[in-house]
């Protein structure tokens, strides 16, 4: 009898430690996810900021780049292109050293299957032919 009664100590002494076990091992897990979750909002936020800024930075390279391939483009036809296109399509031979090379006038970062120069918004980029200038499309840089 005393064994019986032991043993039913012991019992419910183990379902007890057993319930408190669980319980704190939700708790915790639960605490674990909330941070978590908190770092992977800051962590993608953060992400997100700095492609912004790249963002920022590559257009106002491409920009640059278009506006010194469309002065050379100038200079050496005597005109401004027609189009971004002629960019691409047309070629520069020019003496470098002891030899001529043969470049492109431009080697864009980005174009769509019709050879339209996208900016880093993946927006074609906005070309007057008649005055040679150059802008983004995106909202907030058409000024650029």
């Amino acid at each position: 009898m005393h064994s019986k009664r032991l043993l039913k100590i012991i019992e419910a002494r183990t379902k007890h430690r057993l319930n408190c076990v669980s319980g704190a091992g939700i708790v915790e897990t639960l605490i674990v996810i909330i941070v978590i979750s908190i770092l992977a909002v800051v962590v993608i936020d953060r992400y997100n900021s700095i492609v912004w800024e790249a963002k920022k930075v590559a257009l106002r390279a491409e920009l640059n780049n278009l506006r010194q391939a469309i002065q050379l483009f100038k200079i050496t036809k005597g005109r401004y292109p027609e189009s971004l296109k002629e960019l691409i399509t047309e070629h520069i031979v020019a003496p470098y050293k002891d030899t001529l090379i043969s470049a492109r006038y431009l080697e864009p970062y980005s174009v769509d299957k019709d050879l339209n120069v996208l900016d880093p918004f993946d927006l074609p980029i906005a070309y007057d032919h008649l005055t040679g200038k150059v802008r983004s499309q995106k909202k907030g840089f058409e000024d650029w």
